[in-house]
């Protein structure tokens, strides 16, 4: 079964990846403000921080004098706090610079922030790690990289950087498509608990999501489309490791699951309906038991008997009705996937065993 295909015609899912570029306008578009609702650092907490740190640390005097410059009182009022640190992360940390601009510069993941942990003392002011993180998970979750990007998004805390509604709304995008429901409905009510303050889109965004995912069953057949879809993606991203492959593995489970489930849900109601058309007739007790006075020879014609085998074997006309059943209680979206699936099973019986 070609999952790419299932995926792709699974249309009645927007697609995550919109909303966060969508998000990305949010400041622009919006003149609300988060500063007053979550108090970030202010530029005077992250200059004494800083202070303290160029007392501890055992970076290079140059680059000491270099930062306490750059965050002095008479120094360029004319950079905002989202500068002004992205340029105290290039002066303090070569390394995580470098590997920031790489892949805002290719889409390439560059694998995790990480701090040499045999030069603690050598380490840029913690801010600064919670600053690089929050750029790079963000950007990462931008790209469709939402494993990676909550890595990096789940250390700061709102209140260590600088824009802790877009730390919170990319998080929880992220939990979303990754369908981490608890967390997810977590991360958003924590967001949607300071609404007055968040930026419209954000806002309205964020609702949409708590009312998609809260019904999200297990075993569903929505979230087996989901799941589709983050194979797709992962497979779009060049990865087709231990995870899809089990992620895939998942799925046939789930539809095997499913269709077993609508086999016996369909032999019920024939049973059922088979009782209540033999109870109409009426019951004679008496009469039944009476021996029959008509007799014959005896003899009867001989009939070959099917094995059914198991419900992976459905006749034709029983796997049509199977789909047809599908078709009325979900929507016609997704009667291809399951299509898709009874086409594996004849390419590959045994799969449907799996």
């Amino acid at each position: 079964m070609s999952f790419r295909r299932i995926a792709s015609s699974l249309t009645g899912f927007a697609a995550l990846a919109g909303l966060l570029s969508s998000a990305c306008l949010v400041h622009a578009e919006s003149g609300l403000s988060v500063s007053n609702r979550w108090t970030p650092p202010s530029r005077q907490q992250l200059s004494e921080e800083l202070t303290a740190w160029s007392q501890t640390t055992h970076a290079p005097n140059e680059t000491k004098d270099r930062l306490l410059s750059l965050w002095a009182e008479d120094g360029d009022t004319t950079l905002d706090l989202r500068q002004l640190l992205d340029q105290s992360l290039e002066i303090t940390s070569v390394d995580i610079w470098q590997q920031l601009q790489a892949f805002q510069d290719t889409g390439i993941y560059q694998g995790p922030i990480e701090l040499d942990p045999a030069k603690p003392d050598a380490w840029p002011p913690a801010f600064l790690v919670h600053h690089a993180k929050f750029v790079y998970g963000k950007w990462l979750a931008e790209k469709g990289f939402y494993d990676e990007a909550l890595t990096e998004l789940d250390e700061p805390t709102p209140d260590q950087v600088v824009d802790p509604a877009a730390l919170l709304f990319f998080e929880a995008a992220c939990q979303h498509y990754l369908l981490k429901k608890e967390e997810c409905v977590a991360t958003l009510q924590q967001l949607l608990a300071r609404s007055e303050g968040l930026p419209a889109r954000y806002l309205a965004l964020s609702q949409m999501m708590l009312k998609d995912i809260e019904p999200l069953e297990t075993d569903s057949l929505d979230e087996v489309a989901r799941l589709m879809r983050d194979i797709e993606r992962r497979l779009d991203l060049g990865r087709a490791g231990k995870k899809v492959r089990q992620t895939e593995e998942d799925v046939v489970a789930k539809l095997d699951k499913m269709i077993e489930d609508l086999e016996k849900q369909r032999q019920q109601q024939q049973q059922q309906q088979q009782q209540s058309q033999g109870g109409g007739q009426g019951s004679q007790p008496m009469q039944d038991s009476r021996p029959g006075t008509e007799s014959g020879p005896g003899e009867v014609d001989e009939k070959e008997m099917k094995n059914k085998g198991e419900w992976g074997d459905l006749p034709p006309k029983e796997r049509q009705e199977a789909l047809q059943q599908i078709s009325n209680e979900y929507p016609s979206h997704y009667r291809r996937a399951i299509e898709e699936y009874f086409r594996k099973i004849a390419r590959d019986p045994s799969s449907g065993n799996n």
